[in-house]
């Protein structure tokens, strides 16, 4: 099964680790998770912020960094996917399109949020799903 996870809840995982259920399914092997190197850049990007030292130690923030390198199915953002309402969530659904995802697991209203959204992308057979709606489709 593979899923995008929303950069909100992969800096979560980071800091919170095996504590996390999401990074537990992960390190499971219970899915993979599908990332575009602009996700990936976001993400460093963030968890390198000094604010984020207060949740992220940084040798936790490299290791996860380096094991999401290795681990995940990168992929480049289709062109053509559906829009979000908030435009800096495009690349979220572009890539999610482009890895044929069958999740894109997030906690970002603008995305879970938007019925049209949903429903276009189930179209592409992929489903919109908060955290704990997708670690039930693990079990």
């Amino acid at each position: 099964m593979n899923a995008v996870i929303d950069t909100n809840l992969l800096v979560r995982m980071a800091s919170a680790g095996s504590h996390d259920p999401l990074f537990f399914a992960w390190r499971e092997r219970r899915f993979d998770i599908c990332l575009s190197r602009s996700l990936f850049r976001e993400l460093e990007d963030v968890l390198a912020r000094s604010k984020m030292k207060r949740f992220v130690r940084p040798a936790s923030a490299a290791r996860f960094l380096r094991d999401l390198r290795e681990d995940a199915l990168f992929v480049e953002p289709a062109d053509k996917a559906p829009r979000c309402r908030d435009p800096k969530d495009d690349v979220v659904l572009a890539t999610a399109v482009s890895a044929q995802a069958d999740f894109l697991v997030t906690a970002d209203k603008d995305l879970y949020d938007d019925p049209e959204l949903v429903a276009r992308m189930r179209q592409l057979d992929i489903q919109i799903v908060l955290p704990p709606e997708f670690l039930r489709f693990l079990d």
